[in-house]
């Protein structure tokens, strides 16, 4: 065989690797778990935060971080939601560099998807975007629910450098 052909194959054992460990996500499917989402209290807004299946961002975690505070990461595959007193917020990304401002409504939601991208600037930086609702119900369902945790300390440490 030569080295290009194992080089091939070495590529597609890692995609289908890659592709089976996306399921594995801790967490309920979407789909199923939606049901039984509480309910928005009335003096708060929900905002939901996913990131769709992407196995070559699998081991990229990304901190949602909301009016400065460090809140949880995302992982591919993945959503949580988080309640938030309603008005204005910042979301940072991109260790501070990127800010999004939101405007979350009483009773409202606020959908944001995060992906890895390449600007230009950084490979592998993150973009968020705030996404229709409609548009994002749809994706939601093959998306594993999970708590809204920090499940891995060091990219907090990346960015607090603690």
């Amino acid at each position: 065989m030569t080295f290009k052909a194992q080089n091939y194959f070495s590529i597609i054992g890692l995609v289908l690797l890659a592709l089976a460990l996306v399921g594995c996500a801790v967490g309920d499917p979407y789909g199923s778990a939606k049901n039984k989402i509480p309910e928005i209290k009335s003096d708060m807004g929900r905002i939901f935060v996913y990131r769709s299946r992407n196995p070559f961002a699998l081991f990229h975690s990304r901190i949602f971080t909301l009016d400065g505070k460090h809140l949880a990461d995302t992982l591919a595959s993945t959503v949580f939601y988080y309640d938030a007193k309603p008005g204005p917020h910042v979301v940072d990304y991109n260790n501070g560099l990127s800010k999004l401002n939101i405007n979350l409504s009483a009773g409202g939601k606020i959908y944001l998807k995060y992906s890895i991208v390449s600007d230009g600037t950084v490979k592998g930086n993150t973009a968020v975007e705030i996404i229709d609702p409609k548009i994002a119900e749809a994706d939601l369902p093959g998306l594993q629910l999970i708590k809204p945790e920090i499940r891995h300390p060091d990219e907090l440490k990346k960015l607090t450098g603690k």
